[in-house]
């Protein structure tokens, strides 16, 4: 018999499906490397694009908490835009009513009596600030000791 009669074992073919897993592997790879390089670091500075998480952003007014709502018609609104109470304000301009929204939050927040948020209020802005009918806090009854 001939060498060239008996027939050549098949060399066995690579398969195909595996370079293409071998590619898209190192495709991942190379793909979470660069957004990993170029997404900011947990402990860097914000972008100058993105404000501060404390800052209030115009365009977005400040809700009134339920306690301040409860006081806030008692305040004008100094925006400079309206003739509204705080309470019924809803501009959103960061000088005039997210500023005094933010402090009335904080005060009620504070559990401060309505006459110290009065007070800390006109200190703040002025005495315009008080609604010219916006009654007296009520006065709280002196208490007596039981058995007098």
């Amino acid at each position: 018999m001939d060498p060239q009669d008996t027939p050549a074992t098949p060399s066995r073919p690579k398969p195909k499906w595996a370079h293409i897993l071998l590619g898209l592997v190192l495709a991942a790879g190379a793909g979470y490397f660069l957004v990993k390089r170029f997404t900011a670091a947990p402990g860097e500075p914000l972008s100058a694009t993105q404000p501060a998480p404390a800052t209030l952003v115009p365009g977005s007014p400040v809700l009134l908490t339920a306690k301040a709502g409860i006081v806030a018609d008692r305040y004008n609104c100094l925006c400079g835009e309206c003739t509204d109470t705080l309470g019924k304000c809803t501009c959103a301009r960061d000088q005039g009513s997210n500023e005094m929204k933010s402090t009335l939050n904080r005060l009620a927040a504070e559990k401060k009596s309505v006459s110290e948020i009065d007070s800390a209020m006109v200190e703040k802005y002025g005495s315009k600030v008080m609604v010219s009918g916006a009654p007296p806090p009520a006065a709280t009854p002196p208490t007596t000791p039981p058995g007098k």
